[in-house]
């Protein structure tokens, strides 16, 4: 999932969550009953003529005073760039041209150097004098301390604390600390498991790493954290498992001929299994030797391939698996 992708679905799902963490006096003037998400917002980038999809507007309500109608925009940038509080301002005046209301604007910023929550903008002279002055709240997840975040009762803190300094914490103590604080997050399975995924994507191990993580994960007082890592595993297994499935289905319908159908269908099943398992063992193991690779892709036992899917959830290392 790419980093935009994650964190649009991040924001939807934890929308108020977003807003209580960083700005609690503005949430608390929010009526979150009524948030209605903008799904097809383009914006023209002049003066190239490229269109953008905003990554987030939210319209919502302001019950306090006399009740009004506000736009939230929320833009998702994977490093700080020169130009971008100028893209910000386009943004801006974009929406408020076209909605004639109130515009809240918000970067979330991924990686980079700086300050953590301030705000950021740009100004235009003319003959000498400042004509306007456009400003928006920059967040930036690197220069932020984790330790305030990731024992916070807010759900959204400890996944977002992934992306934060760990406070001298070694990385494997540090993504077990994070989990933890999701497992004590009350929220249903569906929520958990993409807190879950933002920790795993952000806070990847190395292999040593995932051993030591491993060990961990195995202790009595980390039973629930172990139990809700598997859980999310075993659905991102699923979900790419399907996804294979549905690739090589589409190859198959286009090349098999009537004769061999059932027999291409089993071998694209097989295909996408180990396909999924490859992917699955990279992003948990890190780079895999050769012997690995050739031994996954020499595979032929459906029962073999779906036993090694469901034993990588828990497995410390690819001897554990017998893949080396």
């Amino acid at each position: 999932m790419k980093h935009d992708l994650l964190f649009k679905s991040l924001l939807r799902a934890f929308f108020r969550d977003f807003l209580r963490l960083f700005w609690p006096n503005k949430a608390a003037r929010i009526d979150f009953r009524h948030v209605r998400f903008l799904d097809q917002e383009v914006v023209t980038d002049l003066p190239r003529g490229s269109q953008r999809w905003l990554d987030l507007v939210a319209e919502v309500s302001d019950r306090t005073g006399r009740r009004k109608t506000v736009l939230i925009h929320v833009e998702i940038e994977a490093r700080l760039r020169a130009c971008f509080a100028r893209r910000m301002f386009r943004y801006y005046m974009a929406l408020r041209m076209r909605y004639n209301r109130e515009v809240f604007p918000i970067a979330l910023v991924l990686s980079g150097t700086g300050r953590g929550v301030e705000r950021a903008g740009c100004s235009d002279e003319a003959l000498g004098d400042q004509v306007c002055a456009f400003r928006f709240w920059r967040i930036l997840l690197p220069a932020l301390a984790g330790a305030a975040y990731v024992s916070a009762p807010n759900p959204l803190a400890p996944a977002f604390a992934a992306l934060m300094k760990p406070g001298g914490r070694a990385r494997a103590q540090w993504h077990l600390e994070c989990l933890r604080g999701i497992a004590r997050a009350r929220v249903n399975e569906a929520r958990r498991s993409l807190l879950v995924h933002c920790v795993e994507s952000y806070l990847p191990l190395k292999a040593r790493e995932a051993t030591k993580l491993g060990r961990e994960l195995r202790k009595a007082e980390n039973e629930e954290v172990l139990a809700m890592r598997k859980l999310w595993f075993e659905r991102l297994v699923d979900k790419r498992v399907k996804r294979e499935e549905k690739v090589i289905e589409k190859r198959i319908e286009k090349r098999a001929e009537k004769s061999g159908e059932k027999r291409g269908e089993k071998r694209g099943a097989l295909r996408a299994k180990r396909e999924a398992l490859l992917t699955i063992l990279k992003a948990k193991f890190g780079s895999l030797p050769a012997c690995t690779t050739r031994a996954v892709s020499e595979l032929a036992n459906p029962r073999r391939l779906n036993n090694l899917l469901r034993r990588t959830v828990t497995a410390d290392s690819l001897e554990n698996l017998g893949l080396r």
